[in-house]
């Protein structure tokens, strides 16, 4: 796998499609600053899904789209694809070249491809993940990168070798893995949460199934006695009612005789007064017949000036199109100008490009034959120059005997003289070093009172911020516990509010009609609500109240009898049962008058319609549902008060106990469990307040542990520096310590030293004594080979002289062919410029012409448009004109047509005086018929009262009713049966008809949600242990590539540095996987140390070693070297592309750079150029292929 190609477009400032490509080996990129060089690596950054503004060098993401120079316009998108050679699949993809594509358009909007397949971000980096390719990758190594190898922090160093060791696609899955386990106990939290309410709902609904049961059974014989009964009474009143018939048809015929007089005269007073309404209506037409002219007149005085106004923006439109004509004409003339210059440039440009071409053909002839001649010439030179050089060895070698023998025995004296002066300088530097030591000692005893006060300093803070983390996991651990309560109550409230929704508990019946109403506008008109949202009760009286209303905390309240009616019928319609509805219009409270006296009674609470709190328009709804019934202490009380008052009302105690009138008691265990419906709503009222006091202790607790940690951080940073003071301190006191050893050391050697140079002088004065003799003896055998020399030298000067001209003639040829093919290069470059300008100039000047023509057609509409508008006012005008004519006519008539109202209205009134007597007469007899009417209407209303209780109760007409009939022989047996009956059934309590199916649903709801737990729990545990294996897998695929980087560590820094060593460390082995990593250096004659303490040349050097060892230890298909050599020397420079050219046959490099010998080592260099301003080119040249033409 190799880097093959990058193709950029509107990306910085590559404004034009720019293609890149890459060979194996090293490739340079350079050019000046400015020129757009790092651009690229930018680009290559960018497509492989860097989402960092800063790291792409911008302030938005924005930044990287072409932004337009003076003479170009900005594009609207930027789109980079990088191309990779993938033979050998080492990308996980069934592609040999694999081509990942990125676009961005200035909405924001960003699109990615592989291989043109539309991806996700996610897709690209899952791609790349442990190839070293990518965001986290070392593919691309920037000054940035360095810089955060030696950044202080040491825990900033890990990315990089997390993706050196390839764990970093284990990390991803680990964090993951986290999330899902998280989520998984946050379900399993929830599901315990509805599994608790669930187990507390299921326990009750079984107990209401087994009453709805029984309340069944005695309903069915209810049933059937009081049909019957219903049946006799309905019987009973048919017959009075025929009775009352004959009574009143005599009255009726009385009236009838009454009302035929009365008609006639009614007659003659509506034929007035339908003329007198003829006459209004006419003058309301004539009214109308006003108003509409006026209005037309209006309207066509409207009309008249959005024609003015449009005829006024038709002309400035047509000055703004004959204005923009001209500059369009203006425009283009420009451009057939500019096109001629552009013609005149390439006609230029390519004659210079002809005369150029055989200049150079004609130079390469003459450096061919000037290279022939020298080579000759250099072969018989060389010959003679043997000969010379023999000779020149012969006599060479004497005068070097002569000369060593000179230098021997001056360096003889110097020596002894050296000898004197620095056994003299080792008797000073001995006892200035014995100052120095005392002077070291006392530094050290200083440095480490130093040094113990500031790890004193140390300990102190590190206590201080012991305590503050205590205190943070102490606050932590009450957040923690306040956010599963207020999670838990949350839950909670979730929970009843869906069963509110759902009106859990309610009756199928009242259940299926207020489902209905929320859904249906029709139905909830005049709806007001039901009787348990309406009421608000302290918690005191809760459990009393609910027992005190019953089944009636079910009933619906409604504004009127139409809207029960409408209501009822839906129930009939959709079958969904009975419900209980209480108009407003309809309902009259009736409250029990205790005296203050009584009132104040020990054991008496209040009338239960006092005790709770609804809206007074509503006071006759519960003054009727509560306003007989008495809230008392304790059933003592209860029976106490009951027997006083002769057990005429309904009393009820505080734990639920009832005294019914008549003297029957309802007691025993009461279930505050969810499905009541009055508990839920006041616990759903608590769980609001209690939800928005934890959210408000949350907000609390959030600002102290912030505070804290905001402490804790302050203390964790003020103790980073001192432990590093400690540690620079401590560095120093070895350093002292050391020293102090070498200065001991030093001043045994002195001692040494000088006994040493006593015996030294001695041998050196006799060696001086044997040189002097061996020198006359040379000098003889110099002077005879002299002699025969000059004459060889003599010689070969003159054809030295002839050959170094031609070589001279040689380079500068040479020289200037080089010149010329660069300056062909850049000719050639140039002419293809001027010819994609006239091209644009031609595009250009074709579209003016079409726009032009376009304008001059809107020109000739707008003149038809303007010449439309002046027909158009002109008949504006003559309407309005006619309209001011039918107006004054139309006022006249109006007149006229008031005065024959007035006559009218006189007769009218005469009428209407006779009426009113005639009308006094009947309406005496109809008082007489309406007492009739009224009994017979009470009898009605009582039969249809018995057919509505039939109907309401049993869902029976008479009809089939009589299916139920018996002969009823004592009517008041019956009665007493059926009260019995009632009394057994109200002693039931509240009964829930639906309860025993949903008892059914529950449990099944139950067990079901059960298994889900399980199955999570499982889950859970699955996660645990895929983390669990994934860290172990990590620690020893980290640990081993850490060890293996660390090897090759210390082996490139003794390359790159020519000795010394290097290291690296965790600062926490123990804590593999979030460790720091620590680097120690020591340059050659340097002692080891952090890399805090380097020169700035040094941090860089052992930062590109660190990068060389990770690429050794995993190489990476590319490597982009950003101009990571900025900051070495030329001997670092030197040791540094002597390896990097070792490396890249294992690896391919493109490295950007502004140092020449980093490119005399590239293969490949591309030039990046911006002759227009603001926008990149690129240039390319192989090296090899050029070293080999100039050679040639």
């Amino acid at each position: 796998m190799h880097l093959k190609k990058l193709e950029m477009h509107g990306f910085k400032s590559f404004a034009d499609k720019t293609e890149i490509e890459f060979k194996d080996g090293i490739t340079g990129i350079v050019g000046p600053n400015g020129s757009g060089k790092s651009n690229i690596a930018d680009a290559v950054r960018w497509v492989l899904g860097e989402q960092s503004v800063k790291n792409l060098r911008g302030n938005k993401m924005e930044d990287v789209i072409f932004s337009g120079t003076e003479k170009r316009r900005a594009v609207g998108y930027a789109e980079v694809t990088i191309v990779f050679d993938n033979k050998d699949l080492k990308i996980p993809i069934e592609y040999s070249e694999v081509a990942v594509t990125r676009r961005m358009f200035r909405s924001g909007e960003s699109e990615y491809y592989i291989n043109k397949n539309s991806c996700r971000l996610k897709d690209i980096r899952e791609l790349f993940m442990d190839t070293g390719v990518g965001k986290e990758g070392y593919s691309i190594i920037g000054q940035g990168r360095v810089d955060e190898i030696l950044s202080t922090k040491p825990e900033d160093r890990r990315n990089i070798f997390e993706e050196a060791s390839g764990i970093v696609k284990f990390k991803t899955r680990k964090e993951e893995s986290e999330k899902k386990l998280d989520k998984t106990e946050e379900n399993i939290l929830r599901i315990n949460d509805i599994i608790t309410e669930l187990e507390s709902q299921i326990g009750p609904l079984k107990e209401q199934s087994e009453t709805a049961k029984e309340y069944l059974k005695l309903s069915q014989e209810l049933k059937e006695i009081q049909v019957n009964l219903f049946l006799r009474e309905i019987d009973n009143l048919n017959s009075n009612l025929l009775n009352l018939e004959k009574d009143k048809k005599s009255i009726e015929d009385q009236i009838k005789k009454s009302v035929e007089e009365k008609e006639y005269l009614q007659k003659e007073y509506l034929n007035i007064k339908s003329k007198l309404e003829e006459k209004e209506g006419s003058i309301e037409n004539i009214r109308n017949k006003n108003y509409e002219i006026q209005s037309s007149a209006e309207k066509y005085q409207n009309e008249l000036s959005l024609i003015n106004e449009k005829e006024r923006y038709l002309n400035k439109e047509k000055e703004r199109i004959e204005g923009e004509i001209t500059n369009l004409n203006k425009e283009r003339e420009e451009l057939v100008a500019e096109e001629k210059g552009q013609e005149g440039s390439l006609k230029i440009a390519d004659e210079e490009l002809i005369k150029l071409n055989k200049k150079l053909a004609i130079n390469v002839d003459e450096l061919d034959s000037i290279n022939n001649e020298i080579s000759l010439k250099d072969s018989d030179i060389q010959n003679r120059k043997d000969n010379i050089f023999e000779k020149l060895n012969s006599v060479t070698d004497i005068k070097n005997k002569i000369i060593n023998l000179n230098a021997f025995e001056e360096n003889i004296n110097k020596r002894i003289c050296q000898i004197d002066s620095e056994t003299e300088e080792m008797r000073k530097e001995k006892s200035e070093k014995m100052l120095l030591l005392n002077g070291i000692k006392k530094s050290i005893v200083d440095r480490e009172k130093e040094f113990n006060r500031y790890k004193e300093e140390a300990e102190n803070r590190l206590r201080r911020q012991k305590k503050l983390k205590s205190d943070i996991e102490n606050i932590s651990l009450k957040f923690n516990e306040l956010k599963e309560n207020l999670n838990g109550k949350i839950s909670n409230f979730q929970l009843l509010k869906n069963m509110e929704e759902e009106y859990e508990g309610f009756y199928k019946s009242v259940r299926g009609i207020l489902k209905a109403i929320d859904k249906d506008n029709f139905l909830s008109k005049g709806v007001i609500g039901v009787v348990a949202n309406l009421i608000k009760v302290d918690k005191k009286f809760e459990k009393a109240i609910e027992m005190a209303l019953g089944s009636n905390l079910q009933n619906i309240v409604v504004d009127k009898e139409e809207t029960a009616k409408k209501l009822i019928d839906y129930l009939k319609r959709n079958r969904l049962g009975r419900a209980t509805f209480l108009p407003c219009t309809a309902i009259r409270g009736n409250k029990l008058k205790i005296s203050s006296h009584d009132s104040n009674e020990k054991g008496i609470v209040g009338v239960a319609a006092d005790l709770i709190d609804f809206d007074k328009r509503y006071m006759n709804i519960f003054e009727y549902l509560m306003g007989r019934t008495l809230i008392v202490e304790n059933i003592d009380w209860g029976i106490a008060i009951s027997k006083k008052y002769k057990n005429s009302f309904k009393i009820v105690t505080l734990d639920g106990n009832i005294l019914n009138p008549g003297g029957s008691i309802t007691g025993g265990s009461v279930s505050n469990a969810p499905t009541n419906i009055l508990v839920r709503k006041m616990k759903l009222d608590e769980l609001v307040k209690d939800i928005d006091v934890l959210k408000e202790e949350k907000k609390s607790l959030e600002n102290n542990i912030w505070k804290l940690k905001s402490l804790n951080d302050k203390e964790e940073a003020d103790l980073e520096d001192l432990n590093e003071k400690i540690k620079t301190m401590n560095i120093e006191i070895i350093q002292m310590k050391n020293e102090e050893d070498n200065i001991v050391q030093d001043i045994e050697r002195l001692k040494n030293g000088e006994d040493k140079y006593l015996k030294e002088k001695e041998s050196l004065n006799a060696e001086k004594t044997d040189m002097k003799k061996e020198s006359l003896n040379l000098k003889d055998q110099l002077k005879e080979a002299e002699e025969g020399n000059t004459i060889l030298r003599e010689n070969m000067k003159e054809e030295m002289e002839n050959f170094e001209i031609r070589k001279k003639t040689r380079d500068e040829l040479n020289d200037k062919v080089t010149q010329m093919k660069i300056e062909k290069s850049l000719k050639e470059s140039n002419l293809n410029s001027i010819k994609e300008k006239i091209n644009n100039i031609k595009e250009k000047i074709g579209n003016s012409l079409l726009v032009v023509n376009t304008k001059k057609e809107e020109i000739e509409k707008l003149k038809d448009d303007l010449f439309q508008l002046v027909d158009k006012k002109k008949a504006l005008s003559e309407k309005i004109d006619a309209c001011k004519y039918d107006l004054q006519n139309s006022e006249e008539e109006l007149e006229k047509e008031k005065e024959k109202k007035k006559e009218l209205t006189c007769s009218l009134n005469l009428k209407d005086e006779s009426l009113n007597i005639i009308k006094d007469n009947i309406s005496k007899l109809e008082k007489n018929l309406n007492n009739i009417n009224i009994k017979e209407a009470k009898y009605s209303v009582q039969v249809e009262n018995c057919y509505g209780k039939l109907m309401e109760e049993y869902e029976l007409t008479y009809e089939e009713g009589l299916d139920y009939k018996i002969d009823i022989d004592d009517e008041k047996k019956y009665y007493d049966r059926a009260k019995d009956i009632k009394e057994c059934i109200k002693n039931l309590g509240t009964v829930n008809l639906s309860s025993v199916e949903e008892y059914k649903k529950v449990k099944e709801r139950l067990d079901f949600i059960k298994d889900q737990r399980k199955d999570l729990v499982a889950a859970k545990e699955d996660l645990i242990n895929v983390i669990k294996e994934m860290e172990e897998k990590m620690r020893e695929q980290f640990v081993h590539s850490f060890n293996l980087i660390r090897k090759n560590f210390n082996e490139v820094f003794v390359e790159l540095f020519g000795g010394g060593k290097a290291d690296i460390y965790l600062e926490e082995p123990e804590k593999v996987l979030t460790s720091g990593i620590e680097i120690i250096s020591q340059p050659p004659g340097k002692k080891l140390q952090s890399l805090t303490l380097l020169s700035g040349g040094e941090k860089s050097l052992t930062a590109v070693a660190l990068l060389f060892s990770i690429l050794k230890t995993k190489p990476t298909p590319f490597c982009i070297l950003d101009e990571i050599d900025a900051a070495l020397d030329e001997g670092n420079i030197y040791r540094y592309t002597k390896y990097l050219k070792k490396i890249s046959q294992d690896t391919q490099f493109i490295i950007i750079t502004h140092r020449k010998n980093t490119m005399e080592i590239a293969d490949v260099l591309h030039g990046a150029t911006m002759e227009e301003e603001g926008v990149t080119k690129m240039v390319s040249i192989k090296l090899k292929d050029k070293y080999s033409e100039i050679a040639s």
